[in-house]
């Protein structure tokens, strides 16, 4: 047995040392090895979906119905967080048409949006956020084939640990009758009025309209259950706030004390000089927060609270996640933040060159793309900080002048 086993962790080693893709098939949610013939991998991963006691003809029905999608590649590669600056994100997400219609949904389903808060603790403002956020309230869904997606991402050898489970979740939704074999959705295969991968949907699909179907793409109560399902089960706490904006008229505030992991209690704001722009904080003096500057100390300033973190979960983008935070506000009857003047976003071109410059300084910028990604914003604080400038992690024409 021990010369069994031997031979066994031999054969591994190999394997890895030899074919380093097949590195993946170790990794958790892996099921079968990606890459490869297409059709092969198909094959091999409907086995692994009868295994899991999916009907037999169901999942030959949606390998029939699965093609590798260019496309999807495509979209797949070219994926960034937004180029666009807070103010100027914001300004398009935070429209006319999202704050007319949001108030509009959240009287219309007045009675659900009252069960889903009962149920599940959250709010109704910021189920209507991310509704609007996702799909103009169902209007714009995605028009990529969703198995397809689905099958080409899994097979794809990028992101594979994520992708096939959630293939073998669709070939699941569809035997259950959830979605169809020509179901359309985003390009990452999320589906529905809120964007929800089909793990989630099996997990968290609720029958909002009590029809006995799970419909989420033409469904808004069964979009709406689900959404405030989902939003529960990542961490919201009830009756707690988000975000709120605040403000800062002194021009020696310590800004490197802003960014996530330098939390600390509303008390301790205070005395550093943060006003709340209610006038009252939404928590009490005990409850920590964190300073966010999305477009650095001359721009909107919020705190987030505990609740925002949900956010981040739902999307990890800083600059998505303020905005559906402050939404969510609006329709609670904030007022739209200050723009005051804000210095504009470099360039892709400069953004480039200032990363290039950091890294070229030993600063950790993760990849060079142009992207004010997370660790871009803290090579800037760093840099801020030994150069003697305000730490608000925002790049500025004259930080690269400097820099020259």
């Amino acid at each position: 047995m021990f010369k069994l086993n031997f031979i066994l962790k031999i054969v591994t080693i190999l394997l890895v040392v030899v074919f380093p893709q097949s590195r993946l098939l170790f990794a958790k949610n892996l099921y079968v090895n990606c890459g490869g013939d297409f059709k092969s991998f198909l094959r091999n991963i409907g086995d692994v979906a009868i295994d899991k006691g999916i009907n037999k003809n169901d999942v030959l029905l949606v390998l029939k119905n699965s093609q590798r999608s260019k496309k999807v590649i495509s979209l797949d590669r070219r994926q960034s967080t937004f180029r666009l600056s807070f103010t100027d994100f914001s300004k398009k997400a935070i429209n006319n048409y999202r704050l007319k219609n949001g108030k509009k949904n959240i009287e219309k389903y007045k009675e659900l949006f009252q069960i889903a808060k009962s149920k599940y603790g959250v709010p109704p403002e910021v189920i209507t956020a991310f509704w609007a956020m996702e799909t103009d309230f169902g209007a714009v869904q995605g028009d990529i084939h969703t198995l397809s997606a689905l099958a080409t991402l899994a097979h794809d050898c990028r992101r594979p640990e994520m992708f096939q489970p959630e293939y073998i979740a669709a070939i699941n939704l569809f035997s259950k009758g959830i979605i169809d074999l020509k179901t359309t959705g985003a390009w990452a295969g999320e589906v529905g009025q809120v964007q929800m991968l089909p793990s989630d949907i099996l997990k968290f699909g609720k029958d909002g309209d009590n029809d006995g179907f799970i419909d989420l793409k033409k469904s808004p109560e069964d979009a709406i259950l689900t959404a405030a399902a989902l939003i529960s089960e990542l961490g919201w706490e009830p009756n707690q706030p988000w975000i709120e904006e605040v403000i800062i008229d002194d021009k020696n505030f310590p800004w490197k004390e802003a960014g996530f992991g330098r939390d600390r209690k509303i008390s301790s704001w205070k005395k550093l000089g943060i006003i709340s722009r209610n006038k009252k904080f939404m928590a009490s003096d005990n409850t920590k927060a964190t300073l966010l500057l999305p477009q650095g100390y001359k721009g909107p300033k919020f705190l987030a609270y505990s609740n925002y973190n949900i956010y981040l979960k739902w999307n990890d983008s800083f600059i998505y996640t303020v905005t559906a935070a402050h939404l969510a506000s609006r329709f609670s009857g904030q007022k739209k933040f200050l723009s005051n003047k804000p210095d504009k976003i470099l360039s892709l071109e400069k953004m480039i060159k200032l990363q290039n410059i950091l890294q070229s300084n030993g600063y950790n910028v993760g990849k060079v793309d142009g992207i004010l990604g997370r660790q871009t914003r803290q090579s800037v604080r760093s840099i801020q900080i030994k150069l003697g400038l305000p730490a608000d992690s925002w790049p500025t024409d004259d930080l690269l002048n400097i820099l020259n």
